[in-house]
């Protein structure tokens, strides 16, 4: 189960870095926040290092997170520092998520992957976010709203990929396959509850939707494996 909980890594963290280097390069933040969104990068890089475990090409991108952020400043700064590095290390992601996407044994499951960029990276984004505390109200709107259409689209995603399977198979599989839609849907309440309430959102908040989210996408992920 943990193996399996690892390989979805990549894709939340892909996700995770693409937006974080959309605020850097292109946000309009003060250095305060810019200096706390650059802390938020050895988190990344620890996950990274977790799925270099399993696959060792991830050191790569470990390596160019770990450089960046040897490279920049965690204080007040306004100073971007060198983001090729970063540019670098999301290159290096994708193609590793790539090739990822392109090993998965069917077209169904390699959709169910490409989702996971979405479903998890804008989950784990907005808690990175969230704990680096940064003033970027639309992006407390936004990521949320992204959360829900991708877990729309992953729950489609893998009622086709075992769609194939045969009835006697099916039945073994509805327990786990209503446990990881229930996991999913309550996930998605919960990563939105701020929305529902409007209220600002709180780290455990979205964190416990997070976690439901990889619950969902582990157990998933065990089902079309079988």
């Amino acid at each position: 189960m943990i193996n399996h909980l690892i390989s979805l890594f990549p894709a939340m963290l892909l996700g995770a870095q693409l937006v974080l280097t959309l605020i850097l390069v292109k946000g309009d933040i003060c250095p305060g926040q810019r200096g706390r969104i650059h802390k938020m990068l050895p988190a990344i890089g620890v996950l990274w290092l977790a799925t270099a475990s399993l696959k060792i090409e991830a050191f790569m991108v470990v390596f160019a997170i770990f450089y960046f952020y040897s490279r920049v400043q965690t204080g007040k700064t306004r100073d971007a520092g060198p983001i090729w590095l970063l540019f670098l290390a999301n290159g290096f992601a994708l193609s590793f998520v790539g090739i990822q996407i392109v090993q998965q044994v069917s077209v169904s499951q390699s959709l169910t992957y490409f989702v996971l960029i979405f479903l998890l990276g804008a989950s784990f984004s907005h808690l990175l976010l969230t704990i680096a505390r940064t003033r970027l109200q639309a992006f407390h709107r936004i990521l949320p709203v992204t959360v829900v259409i991708a877990a729309m689209m992953f729950t489609g995603c893998v009622l086709a990929s075992i769609y194939q399977f045969h009835e006697s198979q099916l039945a073994l599989l509805l327990t786990p396959l209503v446990t990881s839609f229930l996991f999913v849907l309550i996930g998605v309440v919960v990563s939105c509850w701020h929305l529902l309430v409007t209220r600002a959102p709180e780290k455990i908040q979205i964190g416990l939707g997070l976690l439901l989210l990889l619950c969902s996408a582990t157990i998933s992920s065990q089902i079309m494996v079988i």
